[in-house]
């Protein structure tokens, strides 16, 4: 009565196994259609999740005649469905729930940085958010905020924002450089308001004296055009 008892429970561990097999490999095929249909930017990552099928269901692996598609005209949302069809000898059919995420870089600090200082490379990161999450601005290239000056505390995973840092601040000294088609000088000037990338702001030529307006280009660098 053991032994038999025995091959019962091997022969149903058997199927068992088959059957979480069958059902791993329609979910991999669900979740590459997904990532098939999906345009992901470059700097992003995506995270699809299928819905574990029950393994009760009489499913076959389905190599030859297996179509997948999404019902009627539905698009690819962060909450989906996947439709697949088995039209073999034993047919069947199932719909799957999809979770889609896509994840959008963002620069953050790797410890809390308190207000007044200067953040330096290492301090700096790239973390990742849902991208129907992540609002306002942000930035993706941590390189570009080496230098700049934190004006209110910064918290590690969390996006910094342009109102809590100045690329250039009142009072730093900077280089102005002012340009056109043909030549550049360079010169150094004080700073008499804060900026942020892009921003005007005014600054006194420290050899000259005078008050210049030049944009915000970097940490440290102001450009005036002439």
């Amino acid at each position: 009565m053991s032994r038999l008892f025995l091959i019962v429970l091997l022969f149903c561990s058997s199927l068992s196994c088959h059957a979480s097999e069958v059902m791993s490999y329609l979910q991999a095929l669900a979740q590459n259609f997904v990532r098939s249909q999906l345009d992901i930017p470059s700097d992003a990552k995506v995270d699809i999740t299928v819905a574990r099928i029950d393994e009760r269901l009489s499913l076959t692996r389905c190599e030859h005649n297996l179509s997948i598609s999404l019902p009627g005209k539905m698009e690819i949302r962060r909450n989906t469905v996947v439709y697949l069809k088995c039209e073999e000898e034993n047919p069947w059919d199932v719909y799957l729930p999809v979770r889609v995420s896509i994840q959008k870089p963002y620069v953050t600090v790797s410890e809390p940085i308190s207000k007044g200082a200067l953040l330096n490379r290492a301090q700096l990161t790239l973390a990742y958010q849902d991208q129907m999450l992540i609002r306002g601005d942000y930035l993706t290239n941590p390189d570009t905020l080496v230098g700049v000056r934190s004006k209110r505390d910064i918290n590690p995973n969390q996006p910094i924002r342009m109102s809590q840092i100045c690329v250039v601040c009142k009072g730093d000294q900077v280089t102005l450089t002012a340009e056109n088609s043909r030549m550049q000088i360079k010169t150094t000037a004080r700073a008499l308001q804060d900026g942020s990338f892009g921003e005007t702001i005014l600054l006194v030529n420290m050899r000259s004296g005078k008050t210049v307006q030049g944009e915000v280009k970097a940490a440290g660098l102001v450009l005036v055009l002439f």
